[in-house]
C-alpha cells in the first residue's frame, strides 16, 4: 500500500480551527460586576448592609422610646413621687386615681386634708371607688367621676371598689391624708 502525500494545509490535523467552513463565535464581554465576584465588596452589596443597619437602628430607636415612655407613664410623670408609687400632696387639692380592670393605678396615694379624688374607669367594666363608707358613683368603662374627700380626717385608709368581686380580685390600694 502506497500513501500518497499531497500539499499540507495548516491546520488541517486540528479539528474545527481556523477553517473556513467552520463559524467562530463571537467573544462574549465579562460584566463588571463578575470582576469583584470574588471578594463581595461592591458598592451594591455595602449599600444593601447600610441599608439594613440603618432599618435595625430605627427600630431599636422606636423600642427605646417606647420603653421610656411607658416607664414615665408607670411612674405617673411626677419626679416628687420618691419612686414608691404614691402621688405626693405638696398641696394639691385634687387627684388622679385611674381605675382599670382589678386595680388602680396609682394603687397608693397620699393627699392633703380637703382632698377632691378626680377618679376615671380605663377598664372593660363598671367600677367606683370608695374609701371609708364615702364611695364614689358607679363609673361606666371609659367614664370618669370625683370623689370629695372633705368629710374624712388625717390617716391611711383603705380604698376598694365596690362591685362584688372587684375587692377579692385586688382591687383595693391604700389613700393617707396628711
Amino acid at each position: 500500500m502506497t500513501t500518497i502525500e499531497g500539499p499540507t494545509i495548516p491546520g488541517a490535523d486540528e479539528p474545527d480551527s481556523g477553517r473556513p467552513d467552520q463559524p467562530v463565535p463571537p467573544a462574549t464581554p465579562v460584566p463588571a460586576s463578575a470582576t469583584n465576584a470574588g471578594n463581595g465588596s461592591n458598592f451594591e452589596t455595602l449599600a444593601v448592609c447600610g441599608f439594613i443597619f440603618g432599618l435595625f437602628s430605627i427600630v431599636i430607636a422606636v423600642f427605646a422610646l417606647g420603653m421610656a415612655a411607658r416607664a414615665v407613664s408607670e411612674s405617673g410623670g411626677d419626679s416628687s413621687a420618691g419612686g414608691d408609687g404614691a402621688t405626693a400632696a405638696s398641696g394639691e387639692q385634687t387627684t388622679e386615681i385611674v381605675m382599670i380592670d382589678f386595680a388602680f393605678e396609682p394603687s397608693e396615694v397620699l393627699v392633703a386634708a380637703g382632698s377632691v379624688l378626680e377618679i376615671s374607669n380605663d377598664g372593660a367594666v363598671v367600677h367606683n371607688l370608695s374609701v371609708d363608707g364615702m364611695a364614689s358613683d358607679m363609673i361606666d368603662a371609659g367614664g370618669s367621676g370625683e370623689l370629695d374627700l372633705a368629710g374624712l380626717e388625717a390617716g391611711t385608709y383603705e380604698m376598694r371598689c365596690d362591685v362584688p368581686g372587684h375587692a377579692e380580685a385586688g382591687m383595693t390600694g391604700s389613700l393617707t391624708i396628711e
